[in-house]
């Protein structure tokens, strides 16, 4: 992909190695168009669905200067430094078809009323690499609290490695050793469950504030939180990185309750 408002930090977007990704759709000739301004809507909704930021995307209409001045709309990214096209979508309508003989176009060919036609097609492409590193710059905010900056990676929960790890309150060694058994009980458990869980051998080794600012920073989006007090009535803490909230539930109910965050959250 070219984009004349290029920068420095584009170059990143556009590795000279890269993963191309590319969705090919066959419409019939009467539908088109019509299907071209769906795709490009779909496809703009789609970016916006994984965004911590949504309002960064926008589309931009042109001609193609690489296919015979084709319809083509690009989807764009804002940031600081400027517009980056993570994407691309042509309307070839049916020149796609025009350097291929004759009998392989017959093989394309599909009945619309009476007629043999050949099928408009729209193509979008993209890259591995540009869609990941999107979604991380999109993801990283720096956050002010009480005069403290902390950096914080709101991945959305489907792009996020790990939905769940553990933190507890600075403690004694045998009881950070509990915990961190405890820990690991309830880890398995929800990787049973399908939800990927990061299990940390650090609990109760550092301050609670760096531990929950580094679960932020690793873009986690809950925190199960352990205390000596769990060894005895098995209550525990569900931190969100969203709201910065904990929820007191009992570690009976943790992995319905886990389920139910990753599904509706």
């Amino acid at each position: 992909m070219t984009d004349a408002s290029a920068t420095s930090e584009s170059r990143f977007f556009r590795p000279k190695k890269h993963t191309l990704l590319r969705h090919i759709s066959f419409a019939m000739p009467s539908a088109g168009q019509q299907f071209f301004y769906h795709w490009q809507r779909y496809r703009k909704m789609w970016w916006r669905k994984f965004s911590a930021n949504p309002g960064r995307f926008s589309l931009e209409e042109k001609k193609s200067s690489q296919f015979n001045n084709v319809d083509l709309v690009c989807i764009k990214a804002e940031f600081p430094w400027g517009q980056e096209t993570v994407e691309t979508i042509h309307n070839f309508g049916t020149s796609f078809f025009d350097q291929l003989s004759s009998s392989v176009k017959e093989k394309f060919m599909a009945r619309e009323g009476r007629k043999q036609v050949l099928p408009h097609v729209v193509e979008s492409v993209t890259t591995l690499e540009a869609a990941s590193l999107l979604f991380l710059c999109d993801a990283y905010k720096e956050v002010t609290l009480r005069d403290k900056t902390k950096e914080v990676l709101k991945l959305h929960r489907k792009l996020s490695p790990f939905k769940f790890t553990f933190s507890t309150p600075p403690c004694t060694v045998q009881l950070a050793d509990n915990l961190y058994e405890l820990s690991e009980h309830v880890g398995r458990n929800l990787r049973k469950s399908g939800i990927s869980t990061l299990i940390k051998q650090d609990l109760g080794k550092k301050s609670f504030e760096s531990q929950i600012a580094k679960n932020d920073a690793l873009g986690i989006p809950f925190t199960i939180v352990l205390r000596e007090s769990t060894l005895t009535d098995g209550m525990v803490g569900v931190r969100s990185r969203e709201t910065t909230l904990e929820e007191r539930i009992h570690i009976s109910n943790l992995k319905n309750h886990a389920e139910l965050l990753v599904k509706n959250y």
